[in-house]
């Protein structure tokens, strides 16, 4: 099966872990997680046997090092280094392993249960037929609730049959997701710590039709048609300012200080204000790109992040922040938001009209006027999306930067 997200897991072993490292072989292990009854999510994992040993999942185009590795007796544990989430292995033989995935973001005791085996099965079953579901597709996702409205992007690598894609929304993507066009179907799914996504959907009268699951708690209907004409609202025209207030907040540091806007180190120069949250995929995405403007601009500009934390106390948020930022290498200045909550971050910004996406990027020129703002964030697993805004948003930093 052709490789195309790794996400990695390296385990630096206490000498317990050593023994189950030798209990299992190394290869592709088939591992499905339960999300409901009949309904199984797929992900390819890998195991290396080595020194240290190796877990990774495909899923994409990702690449993820889990940290933060335990043992006890026959259990591993290993954490998500930018998510508040683990997961605890129990070895059972050679060629199978159970556990289960914790997203401490939700809950204390959320959790999805999986099954691993050593196997060369692909993710979804192979065979010679294939729906017809590549190109752009007008999304409607939750039709019978609370319709929102999507793009759905697939390609038909006709390799194994695999089928990769995305759906973009205008709060962001669902980043890298990878499966199969099997006959009238078609079948996505997406494991990343954060989330755990599995798409269905059958092919009927050139319109999609299907169920969306994320772990076991969410579970929606959608359809689609081909329309490569479709648009969401750009990312550019949701968010914008509604009063001539100036832009003005005093926020902890993760260093316990109190950080006031606007200062010296912003005074004329270029500042990015990032709302996010370290819970947050879209976000991480977001917070990779800010690192490579930070890297290029140093000098010339100022990034803040202001974080909204789904951890109770102000000292959980912190701890949690500064591993999120070690993990990434992110030096610019991070600070404490408050809860992950929406309207808390409007009370902050009312010189906005509203705040519906973590992450959301407001740009502010070097006489302290807000000139832009991007709501939301679609990452690398859009392709040629991703790029451009890229390309774009280097472009309106360097004119900011020349003014």
């Amino acid at each position: 099966m052709k490789k195309s997200l790794l996400i990695v897991v390296s385990l630096v072993l206490l000498s317990a872990s050593n023994v189950w490292a030798v209990k299992i072989k190394s290869g592709h292990w088939h591992t499905e997680f339960q999300l409901r009854s009949g309904v199984n999510l797929p992900v390819d994992m890998y195991y290396e046997v080595g020194k240290p040993p190796v877990i990774s999942i495909q899923n994409g185009e990702e690449k993820i090092t889990l940290s933060n590795v335990r043992s006890s007796n026959d259990t591993i544990y290993a954490s998500f280094p930018a998510f508040n989430s683990d997961i605890r292995i129990k070895v059972q033989s050679k060629t199978a392993v159970i556990g289960s995935w914790y997203n401490k973001a939700k809950s204390e005791t959320y959790h999805v249960d999986f099954w691993s085996k050593l196997s060369e099965s692909p993710r979804f079953p192979a065979t010679n037929s294939y729906a017809k579901t590549d190109g752009k597709w007008e999304v409607t996702f939750g039709y019978l609730t609370e319709p929102e409205k999507a793009v759905g992007i697939f390609n038909y690598t006709g390799v194994n049959n695999v089928l990769k894609g995305t759906f973009l929304t205008e709060t962001g993507d669902y980043r890298f997701l990878e499966g199969a066009s099997i006959g009238d179907s078609l079948y996505l799914s997406s494991f990343d710590g954060s989330h755990a996504f599995l798409f269905r959907a059958k092919f009927k009268q050139d319109t999609l039709w299907g169920d969306f699951h994320s772990g076991n708690h969410f579970r929606t209907e959608w359809f689609a048609v081909k329309n490569n004409s479709f648009e969401l609202r750009h990312p550019d025209s949701i968010t914008y300012v509604v009063n001539e207030n100036p832009l003005k907040f005093d926020l902890m540091e993760v260093d316990g200080s109190v950080y006031h806007y606007p200062n010296k180190f912003t005074e004329g120069r270029v500042v990015l204000i990032q709302l996010m949250g370290t819970w947050c995929p879209n976000c991480l995405d977001e917070s990779k790109y800010l690192k490579d403007i930070y890297a290029k601009y140093e000098d010339q500009i100022e990034i803040v992040a202001v974080t909204f934390e789904t951890q109770v106390s102000d000292q959980d948020k912190i701890d949690h922040i500064r591993q999120y930022q070690q993990t990434l290498g992110l030096y610019y200045t991070f600070l404490i938001g408050g809860d992950a909550c929406k309207p808390c971050a409007a009370k902050i910004f009312p010189q906005l009209n509203n705040i519906i996406s973590f992450p959301t990027l407001i740009f502010v020129d070097k006489k302290g006027a807000i000139r832009k703002i991007h709501t939301g964030f679609n990452g690398p697993g859009t392709g040629e999306i991703y790029t451009t805004f890229v390309k774009e948003t280097n472009a309106f930093i360097d004119a900011l930067i020349n003014e």
